[in-house]
């Protein structure tokens, strides 16, 4: 885009091109928030029963080579499945954390669209009504610290 274009795009059109995007992307998140949850009960399912399974073959007083071999089989497949159910775990947690952020991104985005500013346009308001820049400012307070040392 040129920048004359960049330059016509009004605040408030910009405004509601980030809450529309914002709004498309939060509508897929409750699905995968569902295949989300639903991988992790699986995952979950399969670290619980090859635990279950090799607790059963340790408490098991067997030496021979074919029982180690077993509970060498056993402990990998734990390995695995504990592994596979903490990647899962963390995958439903960050989807969370981006379910909570995405809703007060559009709330916020919601609240810019519905012309409450807030502090964006402080400094606009004070310049208008003939108040110093912020620099001016910043350049007053700087003066006064210096005299009071």
């Amino acid at each position: 885009m040129q920048s004359e274009g960049l330059l016509s795009i009004t605040p408030e059109a910009m405004v509601e091109a980030i809450l529309e995007r914002r709004q498309a992307i939060a509508s897929k998140l409750p699905d995968a928030l569902h295949q989300r949850t639903e991988e992790n009960n699986r995952a979950y399912t399969l670290a619980k029963d090859a635990r279950d399974t090799l607790k059963a073959l340790k408490a098991e007083e067997d030496e021979t080579e074919a029982h180690k071999e077993a509970v060498k089989k056993a402990q990998s497949i734990y390995d695995e499945h504990e592994s596979f159910r903490r990647r899962t775990s963390s995958r439903l947690q960050t989807l969370k954390n981006s379910i909570k952020d995405s809703e007060e991104a559009i709330e916020f985005w919601t609240d810019m669209a519905e012309g409450k500013w807030g502090h964006l346009l402080d400094d606009s308001n004070r310049l208008a009504s003939g108040g110093d820049s912020s620099y001016a400012k910043s350049r007053h307070q700087r003066s006064i610290e210096e005299d009071e040392q």
